[in-house]
């Protein structure tokens, strides 16, 4: 169902050991585990491999494809400090980086014109959408040629516009991810003394209301980089209230190269630790109850890591416990995989789940 309004305005209607695979019901119902970590992936049945042998299927799992929207503050203030020239540094290191190789992005900055209400003007991106590196030249030319310019900070209206754009992506690419990268140094400013639909567009919390009601509703998470000036609690606020738990806010010391590695720490992160749910299940072949995550570092052995639903430490749950469609991991779990590159995750099915 599609929402076509957000706050209230113009965007979305939302202001032990483990036993043995074969030790499992012959109905399928699952097995438990005692404790929360990885756990070897040899059975106690007998055989080799997962769950001494019983799986029937594995599969190796690739994580969903990211559209990332690239939201750049380009007001008077980026002037100040070297921001600006760390902000160029940085997303053409960012766009040019073996590791961002894949990622579908699109860019737009702000303010552009007077400052208004309208999101939509924010909408459409100005360069992309676009796969790197092949998007990097354009998206570099049209980036070098912009400079710090306007006296307004319109966050309302280009991250509304932007999460617009990216609650299409997620609707027309449903098994893909899209998030809005917002990089600012200020807090929203414009246009003062007045109200959009009712909306005050320099009001904090109605601009996190917009990013929350994008995630909770569409998936479409909004990361945030604050460069030095930035509100930090607006800014935290924001990417809490945005899917991102806090955003990533860069000193003075050396703001260049802080910058780059704000750009690679959300580079990891707008990865999702979420998986699909293998066909096998959806077409009755293997019931909820005999799926597994097997986790292969790339030094040691591969472990299993157990279903844990509360998600308090080590393990994976379902999107949707009722309706699930992904498997997704816990934070830890989650930590475990991105710090190894050479890491790498199988849904194996036909064993009873092991469950924390």
């Amino acid at each position: 169902m599609r929402i076509s309004r957000l706050s209230g305005w113009v965007l979305l209607a939302l202001g032990a050991s483990v036993a043995a695979c074969s030790a499992g019901g012959e109905d399928g119902t699952t097995s438990s585990s005692s404790t929360g970590t990885f756990t070897g992936s040899g059975g106690a049945g007998g055989g080799t491999g997962i769950g001494g042998g019983c799986a029937e299927v594995a599969r190796d799992s690739e994580i969903y494809p990211v559209n990332l929207y690239l939201s750049l503050d380009r007001s008077s203030s980026m002037d100040g400090n070297n921001k600006w020239d760390a902000a160029v540094a940085g997303l053409s290191a960012f766009v040019q980086a073996d590791d961002s190789v894949g990622f579908r992005v699109a860019f737009r900055s702000f303010p552009e014109g007077a400052p208004g209400c309208d999101q939509f003007a924010y909408k459409e991106p100005a360069v992309g959408w676009g796969v790197l590196p092949e998007l990097a030249p354009e998206l570099l030319a049209a980036i070098e040629a912009l400079a710090p310019d306007g006296f307004s900070t319109p966050i309302y209206q280009a991250l509304g516009g932007a999460l617009l754009e990216c609650i299409d992506v997620a609707e027309q690419r449903p098994d893909e991810r899209a998030a809005v990268l917002l990089v600012t140094d200020g807090a929203p400013q414009g246009p003062s003394d007045t109200t959009c639909s009712g909306v005050d567009p320099e009001d904090h919390q109605a601009i996190a209301d917009i990013a929350q009601a994008a995630f909770e509703v569409y998936g479409v998470r909004t990361f945030v980089i604050g460069l030095p000036g930035v509100d930090q609690a607006f800014a935290h606020g924001l990417a809490e209230a945005g899917g991102t738990e806090q955003a990533i806010v860069v000193g003075t010391t050396n703001v260049e190269a802080e910058f780059e590695a704000a750009l690679a720490l959300v580079r990891g992160t707008a990865l999702p630790c979420e998986y699909p749910i293998p066909t096998e299940v959806f077409q009755g072949e293997i019931t909820l109850g005999e799926v597994n995550v097997e986790f292969s570092p790339s030094e040691g052995e591969p472990a299993l890591i157990p279903q844990n639903d509360a998600c308090d430490g080590e393990g994976w749950r379902y999107d949707v416990p009722q309706d699930a469609t992904s498997i997704v991991l816990c934070p830890d779990s989650c930590a475990a995989v991105r710090s190894d590159p050479g890491a790498s995750i199988r849904v194996v099915l036909g064993c009873a789940t092991i469950v924390l």
